[in-house]
């Protein structure tokens, strides 16, 4: 069960935010609140943050926290003032944020495939000093 400050704890993903694809193309995110039980991530095609290409949402309710992007929905395991992480409920893979200092944020991903578990980190770099503690 989480609560309201359990939820707040998440404030560390606000900001714009630029990262780099495993193909090597550079994408960049903003991640808001529009509500106090709602965090909001939207994926933009360039840096101008003008135009978004995708999104999901983190909600807290009725004390779960839930993260939904399309059709797959992960629950929140965790969740403290530096990370917060998430296992699946109907997506492939487990997912964490993890903050590094106040201008880099960590997302790990883990699944298995083949029977082997495999990982991919994607750092991404805050844009600006929107969101900053």
């Amino acid at each position: 069960m989480f609560s309201v400050e359990d939820f707040d704890r998440l404030r560390f993903l606000e900001g714009r935010w630029r990262g780099e694809a495993p193909d090597g193309t550079p994408f960049y995110e903003e991640y808001d609140r529009p509500e106090p039980t709602v965090f909001r991530s939207r994926r933009f095609t360039d840096a101008t943050f003008s135009e978004h290409s995708d999104g999901s949402t983190i909600t807290l309710t009725e004390g779960g926290v839930v993260s939904q992007w399309g059709e797959f929905t992960w629950r929140a395991a965790s969740i403290d003032a530096d990370s917060a992480s998430f296992d699946p409920v109907n997506a492939p893979s487990h997912f964490s944020w993890h903050r590094i200092d106040d201008a880099t944020l960590e997302a790990r991903q883990r699944w298995t495939a083949d029977g082997e578990e495999q990982r991919y980190t994607i750092v991404l770099e805050r844009i600006g000093a929107e969101g900053q503690r």
